[in-house]
């Protein structure tokens, strides 16, 4: 065929009718060599060498395309083309050049994307209706992968010899396979002949291992080390896959502790033994466990099997469990299930229990969203949750109340709630807390807040109010290019059931981060029931940025000091090791000269490690 019949051919093409990138291109050309269609608003025309510059387009193989500059040499039967950017089964891709000869077309160097998924490749080739990718790397928002080849067809995409890590960087944690098929519809990669491998040793082969992409990992690290009254070790969380189970998302988990075990003997020193097994999987929950237990009194010690049991399936809910107040075990049988309807969430439910008392329940709580409301730039909320329990033997007991809340564009946003009690609760399961508070916040790069709140605390064990909590706070954040700072004040004082102070707390926190550094000085003091100063205590932290991706260790001190003995309160040092894929932590915390209620001296040491 001479130049002018190509010329002539093209000319023809133009008023035909194209799908694609080239729908509106005004010359379109068909080849046979390799097998594409061809397009643009101009081109150039030199022997046998046809060039579209302009508006340049390409269909073949299944991919849509369009390039910076297009040439086609037809004696030659040889297509290149230039800054190509097309799409192809769902992917869209780009790529420096694109090179056809014979009956393929050939990507060098693309990269192709699919929601959060990229993938780079050393070649892509195109033939009837599939890609065949070589020397492939990709990455998803959890994985990262390698792969020595693979192909894309329809909604399916397989590789061969897989390689896939959800470290950061490096491949301390690898999963690697002969092949892997990862279906598009249900956003799930199957391996196949695979080897999990942890610093290089292989730990397991599983014949086949699915990974959800688009599910969050539970990477849980399940070793526990730690020493503080006793020494605490052992797993906890431990998964037992299960075949054909996602990687990363068991169902059932192995807990196997010591606490507590050595050291001295005194008074209210506890070592006990955890067990327990637990399925989760469709909404459904099974926990078998036990602890064996020893407390020692002062003269001897008190054994005990604390029971750990649960089945949850839908509205069922049986639980046994063992009550620290009570000094025994406990167990309820449960039967909910929430409604929604509408502005209106309706939950009934019916309960049987042996808890602090004995006796059925029933009744229902839920919320009614009696406002939501916008005008421009200001919004109104206002929720009123409620709860009703029925006694066969008792009073009705019924809580509610409401809250508002008023926005106005981001960052200013007034609220207020109220929530009150009508008899006594019988259970801890319908039990809530009288309490009213109010609080603003306003300002974005300088932002103001201050709150109140009171709080009614209820004994279940001797049916009365315990205590009266109030609490003040306000703070001020300013949000800089540099970092952030902030200030912030919290004062809480509490009374008995009969009204009578019982002492209070006070914080006073300056902060700031830069860089993800972060520091933090605090004044913290207390005073008893006749407002005698308890403890008084300046505190100083300082947390270092994690390292990049080429690991590093940082350190990260604390220190304590008693204003009113004038000596060192507490002490801490945690390590951190970074390799590209682990956090490894070790951590020491001394409390020398005890501060608020309940805190006793002593020493801990913990260790962790985490996915970074």
């Amino acid at each position: 065929m001479n130049p002018k019949r190509l010329l002539a051919l093209a000319a023809l093409a133009a008023g035909l009718a194209w799908a694609g990138p080239c729908a509106d291109a005004d010359v379109v050309l068909e080849v046979e060599r390799p097998p594409a269609v061809l397009g643009g608003a101009e081109f150039q025309l030199d022997g046998d060498v046809l060039t579209f510059s302009e508006g340049a387009c390409l269909e073949a193989g299944g991919a849509e395309m369009t390039a910076a500059r297009i040439v086609y040499d037809r004696a030659a039967g040889v297509l290149r083309a230039e800054a190509v950017a097309g799409g192809f089964a769902g992917w869209t891709f780009r790529a420096p050049r694109l090179v056809g000869e014979g009956e393929a077309l050939v990507l060098e160097q693309p990269v192709f994307e699919r929601g959060d998924a990229v993938v780079r490749a050393a070649r892509a080739r195109f033939e009837g209706g599939r890609a065949e990718l070589a020397t492939i790397e990709a990455r998803t928002p959890r994985y990262r992968f390698r792969a020595a080849a693979g192909r894309l067809a329809g909604e399916v995409f397989t590789a061969e010899e897989v390689r896939s890590t959800p470290c950061k960087c490096g491949n301390a944690l690898e999963l690697a396979a002969r092949r892997a098929t990862f279906r598009f519809e249900d956003e799930e990669l199957v391996l196949q002949q695979g080897t999990f491998r942890l610093y290089g040793a292989a730990l397991a082969q599983p014949e086949r291992l699915r990974l959800e992409l688009d599910q969050p990992l539970d990477l849980r690290f399940p070793l526990r080390l730690s020493y503080g009254a006793g020494w605490n070790f052992g797993v906890e969380g431990l998964p037992l896959p299960a075949p054909d189970e996602a990687f990363g998302r068991w169902s059932t988990r192995l807990t196997l502790l010591a606490e507590g075990v050595g050291g001295a003997p005194a008074p209210g020193k506890t070592e006990a033994v955890r067990f327990a097994v637990e399925h989760a999987s469709g909404g459904r929950r099974l926990r078998f466990g036990l602890r064996p237990a020893r407390t020692w009194d002062g003269t001897a010690w008190r054994r005990r099997v604390e029971p750990d049991v649960r089945l949850s399936d839908g509205p069922l809910d049986f639980r046994i469990g063992w009550s620290a107040t009570l000094n025994r075990s406990v167990a309820a049988f449960t039967l909910a299930r929430a409604y929604d309807l509408g502005g209106l969430r309706l939950r009934p439910f019916a309960r049987l229990a042996h808890e602090e008392q004995t006796g059925l329940a029933a009744g229902a709580d839920g919320r009614l969203l009696a406002a939501d409301r916008s005008f421009g730039g200001l919004k109104l909320r206002l929720e009123l949750p409620y709860l009703l329990a029925l006694y066969p033997d008792a009073a009705p007991y019924a809580w509610g109340g409401g809250r508002a809340e008023l926005r106005y564009r981001e960052g200013w946003r007034l609220w207020a709630e109220a929530y009150g009690v009508r008899g006594r609760p019988r259970y801890g399961y319908e039990a809530r807390t009288a309490r009213e508070g109010a609080g603003f916040e306003a300002g974005r790069t300088l932002r103001a807040s201050a709150s109140y709140r009171r709080a009614v605390r209820y004994d279940l064990a001797a049916g009365a109010v315990s205590r009266e909590e109030r609490s003040y706070a306000a703070g001020l954040n300013y949000d800089a290019a540099w970092g952030t700072l902030a200030a912030a004040w919290r004062r809480e004082q509490r009374r008995d059931g009969a009204g009578a102070p019982l002492g209070g707390d006070e914080r006073w926190t300056l902060a700031a981060t830069r860089a993800g550094n972060e520091a933090e000085l605090a004044w913290w003091r207390g005073w008893d029931a006749a407002g005698n100063p308890g403890y008084s205590e300046l505190r100083l932290a300082y947390r270092p940025a994690a390292p990049g991706c080429a690991g590093g260790w940082t350190l990260a001190p604390s220190l304590g000091w008693d204003l009113l003995r004038g000596r060192v309160s507490r002490a801490g040092l945690e390590l951190t090791l970074n390799d590209c894929c682990f956090a490894w932590t070790l951590g020491y915390q001394g409390v020398f000269l005890p501060q608020r209620p309940g805190e006793a001296a002593g020493h801990q040491v913990r260790f962790g490690v985490r996915l970074r």
